[in-house]
């Protein structure tokens, strides 16, 4: 399984456009890694969690499409990771080569089917081909293309969920947005199943984060955790991503502090092999 990381910033990507702290002022001039764009990954060619506002660009800059996509799993309703007027490029004439009518699942919750719904009846011209999908945390199903889907609940927004997706014999923990996870997710991440790669939110960098978001310590203490109840074992990849410039340490200064703890940084581009 390949899974390549979009975006790794939070909602105002980094350095934000507004902004003239020491953080993005920094990341406009060192660059590279630095750059971060706002969140979501493509798992092989078929498979998309979440589609905000900088995926057209971030395919572009990969050299990468969506025409094989089957499936697309929004975490939340959030902006930053669902923009349902981005669903348009599917259909004529904005592609020449449109999907045949039905072949993408989209799977959210209720908040993002109403985006989606309120959003193409706003441009009636264009019929709703997608295959609608609805889960809520705590919800575990299946999806046309046969990825297996445990929706936890996430300490973040109403109806935001943390997933575990296994697929192809590998099981991977997307794990943001969340501050610390809800003991419901805990116990469900303690069910026997190890992780091939797990993912947490470290929006808050160099604070302690906790709460609708992790930092740098409770990234370490939720890794912790996992490990204690075995959901992760020595040979599963740690990944800290969606990084704010809040949190004000460059990419190197991260890889510095997460590598005694057996943590990768994430950057835009990056590809995790599972």
């Amino acid at each position: 399984m390949e899974i390549l990381m979009l975006g790794t910033a939070a909602a105002e990507a980094w350095p934000a456009p507004f902004c003239l702290c020491d953080a993005c002022e920094k990341a406009r001039k060192l660059g590279g890694k630095n750059i971060r764009t706002r969140p979501g990954a493509l798992i092989d060619d078929d498979l998309k969690i979440d589609f905000g506002p900088d995926t057209v660009v971030q395919l572009i800059r990969e050299g990468r499409h969506l025409r094989n996509l089957k499936t697309i799993l929004f975490t939340h309703q959030h902006s930053d990771h669902f923009v349902p007027s981005e669903l348009l490029w599917a259909k004529f004439p904005f592609t020449r080569t449109e999907p045949p009518a039905g072949s993408i699942e989209l799977w959210g919750n209720r908040f993002v089917h109403e985006g989606i719904r309120d959003e193409f009846a706003k441009k009636q011209q264009h019929k709703l081909d997608y295959v609608m999908k609805e889960f809520a945390p705590g919800d575990h199903f299946t999806t046309a293309a046969g990825d297996e889907v445990w929706a936890m609940p996430a300490d973040h927004v109403e109806g935001a969920s943390v997933l575990r997706i296994r697929r192809k014999g590998k099981t991977i923990f997307w794990g943001h947005d969340s501050g610390i996870y809800p003991a419901a997710t805990l116990d469900r991440l303690s069910d026997g199943i190890a992780l091939d790669a797990a993912l947490f939110d470290c929006t808050y960098g160099s604070e302690r984060g906790g709460k609708g978001h992790l930092g740098f310590e409770t990234v370490v203490e939720m890794a912790g955790e996992l490990r204690n109840r075995k959901a992760i074992t020595d040979r599963t990849k740690l990944v800290a991503t969606h990084f704010s410039h809040g949190g004000k340490w460059m990419h190197d200064e991260l890889v510095d502090r997460f590598k005694p703890h057996g943590i990768d940084v994430a950057y835009d581009g990056m590809i995790i092999n599972v």
